[in-house]
């Protein structure tokens, strides 16, 4: 029964589509900053009528909340700098990852990263959570340890309802994506306790 909840869920997530007023909705972003978005060709919705998918809805989300901490210009031109179709490779894969950071660099640039799974044996993630906190509040960068460490604190520390889905520490912005496709599942009409799982389809 699981198995065949999850086959569904996946296939809703997949076939799934959102009008452009439900993704306003859903993501925060104006039609305009959405209309912008599709100019600078980062994010393509299908035409007549406008359309976005599941997954683009999750990174566009991702993108609102990295809004927060910097500017839409700043982040358009980061993504711009993946390679031909790193873009459109992030948007797929994005709701499978754990994490997204973006790090402000001394000489001006950004680095963005995507964590994977910090691994089944979480028990010792005591000293590289109490080590990550302290290079965060000595003003260091955080590298993949730092973040692995945060991240296994959140999953092991953390009730559903209480989900924390973004850490800010100066030029440095860690996002839960589990937390982010969480509260838009909510929002969506798509939620993950009930049996008959539900998805508001265009």
């Amino acid at each position: 029964m699981v198995l065949e909840q999850v086959r569904t869920h996946s296939m809703l997530e997949k076939t799934a589509t959102f009008t452009e007023k439900e993704t306003v909705a859903l993501t925060g972003l104006s039609r305009k900053q959405l209309y912008n978005l599709s100019v600078s060709e980062i994010v393509q919705p299908k035409k007549n009528p406008i359309t976005y998918t599941w997954n683009q809805v999750v990174f566009l989300k991702v993108l609102n909340l990295l809004r927060e901490d910097w500017s839409l210009q700043v982040l358009e031109k980061r993504f711009k700098e993946f390679p031909d179709k790193g873009i459109e490779k992030l948007i797929e894969f994005i709701p499978k990852f754990l994490a997204v950071i973006l790090i402000a660099k001394k000489n001006g640039g950004i680095d963005f990263y995507m964590v994977g799974n910090p691994g089944s044996n979480n028990e010792n993630f005591g000293q590289p959570f109490k080590r990550a906190i302290e290079n965060i509040r000595n003003g260091k960068s955080l590298n993949y340890e730092d973040v692995t460490a945060i991240i296994s604190n959140i999953i092991d520390n953390c009730r559903e309802e209480d989900g924390i889905k973004k850490i800010s520490i100066e030029k440095q912005t860690l996002l839960i994506i589990p937390e982010v496709i969480r509260e838009l599942k909510k929002a969506a009409i798509f939620p993950d306790e009930q049996e008959d799982i539900t998805l508001k389809v265009s």
